[in-house]
């Protein structure tokens, strides 16, 4: 096994589907540490992607308290962690400037107003209106300029695909990280609801005229398509879809998730999310292997990116 300062790079997963996703992107797992800081209660998995050596907490439950704890007890085991990568699944917001499909990813990027994340429930009511405090901090200069570098990548998606493809091999069961189709990609309006008790969308389909469905151009490429901009995170899950589009539209956020904000001003990160649903009552686990896999797939072409020097 290698000492703790040996270790540059956080992975953080909420989820174990998000971590047996992660697992499965590194060239090599190591031998638990011999010795951990007694402050410090995280289960580790261990591994290196080139010469990048990896540390990947075990969260206890999800959520951003368990998210900021994890990483706080990371630094005191870790002294020489550059920076930590937030990796899972997420809720889009799809519209007309972000066609955003299930299994698309996500990276947060500032758009001049914050980090790339915004914690939207945090804030007070004055005069019967929520506003928002507080402004979570920027992603290291390193990680935005390869964010940035890789959007020039014209074959990006294909990459991605192509590193999930390798993982599905190596897997006991391949298909959970297969792409479940168009046709298993429904986006319905905001005002039809789920059919409440139905584990899954078939009835909201069956009973679904053409005017409950968004209609969307059909795409034709199966791998996934990249979006940049900011993250919404919160203490809840999003699952209506009103209360969506209102937040999404007031705060210029594309995706939703439940753990980033208990990072950005722990920790220099970069938040990657895998679109396994869209924020709404119809949100179901189905999409969710191949979603997480897909945002594993990025961080992976992400850390292959940047230099094993820049991060000593």
């Amino acid at each position: 096994s290698l000492p703790p300062d040996q270790y540059t790079i956080g992975w953080i997963c909420a989820l174990p589907s998000e971590l047996r996703a992660a697992r499965a992107m590194l060239d090599q797992e190591h031998e638990d540490l011999q010795h951990q800081s007694k402050n410090d209660d995280n289960s580790y998995i261990l591994g290196s992607i080139k010469q990048h050596n990896i540390a990947m907490p075990v969260l206890p439950h999800y959520g951003v308290s368990s998210a900021t704890s994890a990483v706080k007890s990371m630094k005191s085991t870790f002294p020489n962690l550059r920076f930590v990568l937030m990796v899972g699944i997420g809720g889009g917001i799809p519209s007309k400037p972000n066609d955003i499909r299930l299994g698309d990813v996500i990276v947060s990027l500032p758009d001049g107003q914050g980090g790339g994340v915004i914690q939207y429930d945090l804030g007070r009511e004055m005069e019967g209106e929520f506003h928002r405090v507080g402004v979570m901090n920027m992603p290291p200069k390193l990680l935005l300029s390869t964010v940035n570098n890789l959007r020039s990548e014209p074959s990006l998606g294909k990459t991605l695909s192509g590193y999930v493809e390798i993982a599905a091999g190596k897997s006991e069961e391949p298909e959970e990280w297969t792409y479940l189709g168009t046709e298993k990609d429904q986006l319905f309006q905001p005002d039809y609801p789920h059919i409440p008790g139905e584990d899954d969308c078939e009835k909201c389909c069956e009973n679904a005229t053409p005017e409950n469905l968004v209609d969307r151009r059909p795409r034709k490429a199966t791998c996934p398509r990249l979006h940049y901009g900011n993250i919404g995170s919160g203490n809840t899950v999003m699952k209506t879809a009103l209360k969506r589009d209102m937040i999404a539209k007031k705060e210029n956020i594309i995706c939703f998730d439940m753990e980033a904000a208990g990072l950005m001003n722990e920790f220099p990160c970069l938040v990657i999310r895998g679109i396994s649903d869209y924020a709404d009552s119809h949100k179901n686990g189905k999409w969710q292997p191949y979603a997480a896999v897909a945002a594993a797939a990025y961080a992976r072409r992400l850390l292959l990116k940047i230099s094993p020097q820049a991060v000593e």
